[in-house]
């Protein structure tokens, strides 16, 4: 941190190097769920409790031993100031609690590079405030203190650009409890920038490559980013040389089933399996793995290890070059069809075994192959026959396009020159420009500059999916994701402070929309529901928020069921804004206007408006004026919020053994449970349409992440597809989006599941079903 000193020195003033390192053993306030723990820094006079500068680190979530390595610097007069240090659980409904504090005396904090018995880390016992004895309070804070130099002192300005990093830590002497330096290996690469989200999640940007992550991006100290870059290129590549890796082989959830044989006795599955296991240790941790590598281990115990310099993953150790195995006490295979038989004989010449992950596979012993499927799907009677979706999508969609106008008097095509490394930049400048709107609905003529190829429609679709790619990049503060996981998009409210043009930008990404719904294209991102039902002029309701943030929609629903008078809340709530924390009236006078049983509806209903429309009304009017140019809002009025999402992002290809091979089950319910088999058949009878709106139903989104089920989010990080038992017969499926969850209740045959299942998709309006 830099500092600019007075130029005389001055023998009373120095410069106070704080570092806040931790906390451990918080006391647990928050009745919503785990402390969101920040410290407030005040420096005061030591007579009379002035406070002259405060300082706030930023907002760890849900933990009691948060860890900030947060540096500040006072200028101090160590005989007549001292620090106030408190910390406090963050909530964003009520005020923040008050979790300890500790006051500092300056005039015993020892110069930065003393080595004596006054330590430069200390931990300190949190305690209450004077004034409120009883306040639950516990726990220790740890953190780094010295005395830089005098201001004016030009060993001073030196000393104060160093970090605490560079300087010998002394171990504490009669203090509480071990002191543990945490100090040390946090610097970030050349280019690279840290933030926090409008949810008070870190990310990183790399300003290099104008792109965003949620992993801490690292580097190996004495070696530069390119010598790095050039070595994790050169050691992925040697390893696809050696190893032949196929993404699409990898893809899978197995390298194979059981191997094409003939009728033998299981033998040669088993003794492969045993080979491999020979071969391959359950590795106790990732050390030694090529860069851009990392391990973990799937659902069934397996180790699996990906490459993320190629967005691959295998199971072969790239250490050993031997494939991983199942932990011995599951890799035994178990016996029994399960409730194979109960669904009738196998065809001819078929014969039904399990592999050595319990896993049901089928030889044909006519053909000698093996494969996962079981051949009585291609059965009608079994598997039912592919349904037409009632609410006829295609039909609407039709229509719209039947009255969607083609324009008169203009050219035969509207040519859009750009270039790949400035497709955003050149696409707003061309489309923004376009005074006469029916020029957009011509045919798009579509030249990368420096290629030669004519466009009869793919140089097109390909430039609305880069373009998609950067409009809606949060690198560029326009949108942002949202709490839930890092692939479903929302409308940024802080977008103006990051572009002084963002209305011109929104309304510009509202005609790309336009112009790919009229041209029958699509957009490669997928928005929160309230997105699609605020382009439809739909109210968004309670059920809306917990696919969007589930500990917001915990505490709204703890006060809609409970009386919230002793939480002392008002129509008023805190917003933070870039570290500041900035109060927000729901409506006039609310800060003066408490809550209770009798008006608290209101006040959910207000809040909802609060989160979803008033912050981002002027970015989605933006939007909606540029959509409205092209495609007229009426004409979107015959679909629902979950059709929208289809014309606008496409129904995505769903690959079901992907999809089956990444859930999981609880309850009674097991994969080879019979009316789990007959949810499988189901979904495989489905057309692609009812299968996205299958998936829409139970996470909220038909989006699909990038590698596959295996990476669904749910509202606390990585959360596979599941499957539970739950009800009777009698009532339909429900869905929890926040968990990825689908309540099926044990129906008596296929077809009273079937029915159930397409009533509860059809008719959901909430997350229950239909009951």
């Amino acid at each position: 941190m830099a500092w600019q000193s007075d130029t005389r020195t001055d023998e009373n003033s120095f410069l106070l190097r704080l570092k806040i390192i931790g906390a451990n053993s918080l006391a647990k306030k928050d009745i919503f769920g785990a402390s969101d723990p920040y410290v407030r820094v005040e420096l005061q006079k030591v007579d009379g409790d002035v406070t002259i500068e405060t300082f706030l680190t930023k907002t760890k979530k849900k933990t009691l031993n948060p860890v900030w390595n947060q540096e500040f610097i006072f200028r101090v007069k160590p005989q007549e100031h001292k620090l106030l240090i408190q910390v406090f659980d963050e909530n964003r409904l009520t005020r923040d609690d008050f979790l300890g504090m500790v006051e500092v005396p300056l005039g015993s904090v020892p110069a930065e590079s003393a080595a004596s018995a006054r330590p430069n880390v200390v931990k300190y016992p949190l305690r209450p405030r004077r004034s409120v004895a009883r306040s639950r309070v516990r726990g220790y804070i740890e953190v780094y203190h010295a005395l830089v130099g005098r201001v004016g002192d030009p060993a001073t300005d030196e000393a104060a650009n160093r970090t605490a990093d560079d300087w010998e830590m002394v171990e504490p002497i009669n203090q509480v409890g071990t002191v543990q330096p945490t100090i040390g290996g946090d610097a970030l690469p050349p280019g690279w920038e840290e933030r926090q989200d409008a949810n008070g999640r870190t990310y990183y940007v790399n300003h290099i490559e104008r792109t965003t992550q949620w992993e801490r991006p690292t580097f190996t100290r004495h070696m530069s980013v390119e010598s790095q870059a050039e070595r994790i290129e050169n050691a992925a590549t040697e390893f696809q040389r050696r190893f032949h890796i196929s993404a699409d082989e990898e893809r899978a959830s197995s390298p194979a089933p059981a191997p094409q044989q003939d009728e033998t006795d299981g033998s040669t599955e088993s003794t492969r399996s045993s080979a491999s296991s020979s071969q391959s240790q359950n590795l106790p941790s990732s050390e030694g793995l090529p860069p851009g590598w990392s391990m973990q281990r799937a659902p069934n115990g397996r180790i699996f290890f990906i490459d993320h310099n190629k967005k691959t993953t295998t199971w072969i150790d790239p250490r050993t070059g031997c494939a991983s195995s199942l932990p011995s006490a599951e890799a035994g295979g178990a016996g029994g069809a399960g409730d194979g038989d109960e669904l009738g004989a196998l065809p001819e010449g078929w014969e039904e075994r399990v592999h050595t992950d319990g896993r049901i596979f089928f030889i044909d012993h006519n053909t000698r192959t093996t494969q996962w499927e079981d051949p009585r799907l291609s059965n009608p009677q079994i598997a039912g026959p592919a349904v037409p979706y009632s609410r006829d999508y295609k039909r609407k969609y039709e229509y719209l396009k039947s009255q969607l106008r083609k324009p008169n008097n203009v050219p035969n095509k509207f040519e859009i020159k750009v270039r790949r490394n400035s497709i955003l930049e050149d696409s707003y400048r061309i489309i923004s420009s376009v005074s006469r709107l029916d020029l957009l609905k011509t045919k798009l003529w579509v030249e990368f500059e420096s290629e030669v190829g004519l466009d009869y429609g793919g140089l097109a679709r390909e430039w609305f999916f880069l373009l998609s790619k950067e409009m809606f990049n949060p690198y560029y503060g326009l949108f942002e994701y949202s709490a839930m996981d890092n692939y479903t998009l929302q409308i940024n409210p802080n977008s103006g402070v990051c572009n002084e043009e963002h209305l011109n930008y929104f309304k510009f990404i509202g005609r790309v929309a336009g112009m790919a719904v009229y041209h029958g294209k699509l957009l490669d991102a997928f928005f929160i529901r309230p997105f699609y039902k605020m382009m439809l002029g739909k109210a968004i309701d309670l059920h809306d928020m917990e696919s969007v943030d589930l500990e917001y929609y915990n505490s709204l629903m703890w006060i809609k069921e409970n009386d919230p008078s002793e939480l002392y809340l008002t129509f008023a709530v805190d917003e933070e804004q870039f570290g500041k924390t900035v109060q927000r009236e729901l409506k006039p006078g609310g800060s003066n206007i408490p809550i209770d049983n009798d008006n608290k509806l209101e006040y959910i209903k207000l809040v909802i408006e609060w989160r979803f429309v008033s912050r981002v009304v002027e970015q989605m009017v933006a939007f909606l004026d540029g959509f409205g140019a092209l495609v007229p809002l009426p004409l979107l009025k015959i679909f629902d919020e979950h059709e929208l999402e289809l014309l606008l992002c496409g129904i995505q290809h769903i690959d079901v053994r992907d999809w089956r091979s990444n859930t999981l089950y609880k309850g009674d319910y097991h994969a080879n449970h019979l009316v789990v088999q007959w949810f499988w058949r189901v979904v495989l009878s489905f057309s692609n349409e009812m299968r996205s709106r299958l998936l829409q139903f139970v996470t909220g989104t038909s989006r699909v992440p990038m590698n596959g089920f295996k990476e669904l989010y749910g509202s606390n990080g990585p959360q596979l597809f599941t499957i539970e038992k739950w009800g009777s017969p009698e009532n339909y499926p429900r869905a929890h989006t926040c968990f990825n969850r689908i309540d099926l209740p044990p129906y008596e045959s296929y077809q009273q599941l079937r029915e159930k299942l397409i009533k509860a998709i059809e008719g959901s309006q909430g997350f229950a079903g239909v009951d």
